[in-house]
């Protein structure tokens, strides 16, 4: 089978020979990899089975780690990077124009990466353009804070944005070789969502379907990244389309309850945590960890092994290894 394919089959809930799998990992840690096996050549080999792209946030580098993206905000770079001032100071919207984000020109590139990538299950990616869009241009505490103050703004504001996406996706749904549409927003902290389920219910969710069903409509598949704690919303997800869902983070869902309670109606993609054991544990501790995830996880398919956030700089050498390795084991267990 494909990578393709074999993502597909999850799609479907089916078992394969070798469990879907993506592996990223941070350069810093790469130039470590690097130095351990002597050489990437020397690396253990593996192909992930998502290809991907999406639009392009950074429109002009102001240096000092500042940078504009096409919308007007600036950011600063860092460990996560945050915007410097917001955009909309005020809860008004006159005279505020969006850019596109899939400029027509744009098209004939994302046709060729999907042929060039023609075994892989080929996604684009449109983050930072919804809920995180909102609050990159108001500022987060302003945008919670409009959600009970200033309720119509909020409306307008998602409206725009709701338009922004339709549009976006009347250019890439009628691309030969798309298999998916990601949608990027981090709807959830640590415990709970940051806007609470009933202000997600109400502002987010009906727009969220409409975009997610016109892709599903086009014979596409939805996935969405959204980090931390999505427990309370799970279900709406899974009834307003999407099909994939991402990180998927142990630290702060439980993955086990949640793929006995949902693992035949969504594709859980991520499951192996970053935030405890790979920067902080032993190498067999991570060796255990994504064995016991990804053994659980995989039954029954519906399940795309990876971490939940790249391999970063925090994590040790030999916790790398121990990941790349077992993760690369544990994926091609059944073919052995």
């Amino acid at each position: 089978m494909t990578c393709k394919e074999r993502v597909y089959a999850a799609l479907a809930f089916e078992e394969t020979e070798v469990i879907p799998y993506n592996i990223s990992i941070d350069p810093p840690v790469a130039e470590r990899l690097d130095e351990y096996y002597g050489g990437r050549e020397n690396w253990p080999r593996y192909e992930n089975h998502f290809a991907g792209m999406g639009w392009n946030m950074r429109a002009e580098d102001l240096g000092g780690g500042l940078w504009r993206d096409p919308f007007g905000v600036v950011w600063q770079d860092g460990n996560i990077f945050h915007i410097t001032e917001p955009l909309l100071p005020e809860p008004r919207l006159k005279g505020v124009e969006f850019p596109p984000v899939v400029p027509e020109e744009e098209v004939p590139r994302i046709e060729q990466f999907c042929r060039d990538h023609a075994d892989k299950f080929t996604v684009y990616g449109l983050g930072m353009l919804f809920f995180e869009r909102a609050w990159a241009l108001r500022g987060m505490e302003n945008l919670l804070l409009d959600f009970v103050l200033h309720p119509e703004f909020v409306e307008e504001l998602f409206d725009r944005l709701m338009q922004l996406h339709l549009d976006a996706l009347d250019r890439l749904l009628p691309l030969e070789g798309l298999d998916c549409i990601l949608f990027g927003d981090d709807f959830g902290q640590q415990r709970g969502l940051i806007m609470g389920p009933t202000h997600w219910r109400h502002f987010l969710k009906p727009r969220l379907a409409k975009m997610y069903g016109k892709v599903r409509d086009a014979g596409k598949v939805v996935a969405i990244h959204s980090c931390g704690d999505n427990t309370p919303i799970l279900e709406d997800l899974i009834e307003i389309g999407v099909q994939i869902f991402n990180p998927f983070q142990p630290e702060a869902m439980d993955i086990f309850a949640m793929k006995r309670k949902y693992g035949q109606r969504i594709v859980f993609n991520g499951g192996i945590g970053t935030q405890r054991t790979l920067p902080y544990g032993t190498p067999e501790e991570v060796r255990e960890e994504i064995r016991t995830a990804a053994r659980f996880l995989s039954r029954g398919g519906g399940y795309v092994m990876e971490t939940a956030k790249p391999l970063r700089p925090e994590v040790p050498t030999e916790n790398a290894v121990a990941a790349l390795e077992t993760i690369l084991e544990e994926a091609h267990r059944k073919a052995i």
